[in-house]
């Protein structure tokens, strides 16, 4: 029986042995080869279904309504975060068309309270729930929309616990109601649970999905498909754009999900990415965008039923 020291030198050798033929088989140019100094003159994986279509990135963040004298909140107080350097495209866009744009802080920031900052405003912008709106709020935002005031609120799924759950790893189904869920609600709109992936072409990642129009909207003028990174389907309202052949998480079933939808003067996204420097490009991104940002400075909001303070029912919060 050799000893260890024999066996040692045995393994080592096929090691060197098969290390070898795996270089030998990477200088030679075969599938799969890859030039370290110089281009990739060969795919990873050449199998056509493998190959993931990469978004074209090209166009030019616009708009087409005048922004003169709109005056835009966007809402951090009650957003879980918001880095305003990614916001820069969309802040640049209108304010080089006539808009002015606030950051609401909330008075514990400093700030006034919301429904203050809402009474001289023509729209809110929400990206992401962080909290929840107090009742005197909500009614406050009630009274906003009914004068003509427009809000977009942008969302996405919890980003904990999305791997685990499309392993089938999840305890029991169970998923934690979104902050938004109340001011939603007041327009018949909701996010449902879950997040959307697909296993297409379309994109290189899973989570990324492909939204089409359902009709014709000035929503979605000039958009043939636009990218979601981070998606939740969309309930409710009016749907404009939607997820076709997209299995959602809690479910695990394919289907079609809104991820774009209008209810009166309140558009719900279920992605919070396409509006930022990283994603707004991708696809007709951009062009969606631009519709978003018509939408926000396109009401005829009526200065008679401004929201009014928030010193009664719930208290200044946020």
């Amino acid at each position: 029986m050799p000893d260890l020291g024999t066996l040692a030198r045995v393994v080592f050798f096929l090691f060197v042995v098969v290390l070898a033929g795996a270089v030998g088989g990477l200088t030679a140019g075969g599938a799969g080869s890859v030039s370290i100094d110089g281009d990739v003159d060969a795919p990873s994986f050449n199998a056509d279904d493998s190959v993931a279509t990469v978004p074209e990135q090209s166009g030019e963040l616009s708009m087409s309504a005048d922004a003169e004298g709109a005056e835009i909140v966007i809402d951090t107080a009650h957003s879980a975060s918001i880095d305003r350097e990614a916001l820069a495209p969309i802040v640049t866009t209108l304010t080089e068309n006539g808009a002015t744009v606030r950051y609401h802080v909330g008075p514990r920031q400093g700030g006034q309270p919301l429904n203050d900052s809402l009474s001289d405003a023509d729209a809110l912008v929400v990206l992401g729930g962080g909290s929840s709106y107090t009742d005197a709020q909500l009614d406050g935002l009630r009274g906003f929309t009914d004068a003509g005031g427009r809000v977009l609120v942008m969302d996405e799924p919890e980003k904990a616990g999305g791997v685990t759950a499309l392993l089938g790893l999840a305890t029991g189904g169970s998923s934690v109601p979104s902050p938004l869920a109340p001011m939603l609600s007041q327009y018949g709109l909701a996010y449902d649970n879950g997040y959307l992936y697909t296993q297409g072409e379309e994109t290189l990642n899973y989570r990324a999905v492909a939204g089409t129009p359902t009709g014709d909207a000035d929503l979605t003028a000039g958009v043939d498909r636009a990218v979601f990174y981070e998606a939740t389907p969309v309930t409710g309202g009016e749907t404009v754009l939607a997820a076709e052949e997209t299995t959602l998480s809690q479910t695990r079933r394919e289907g079609s999900y809104g991820v774009v939808a209008r209810s009166g003067n309140v558009v719900a996204v279920g992605d919070t990415s396409v509006v930022t420097q990283e994603f707004l490009y991708q696809a007709d991104n951009e062009q969606l965008v631009g519709n978003l940002l018509d939408f926000l400075v396109s009401g005829e909001k009526s200065p008679a039923n401004a929201p009014n303070g928030e010193s009664s029912g719930g208290g200044s919060g946020t």
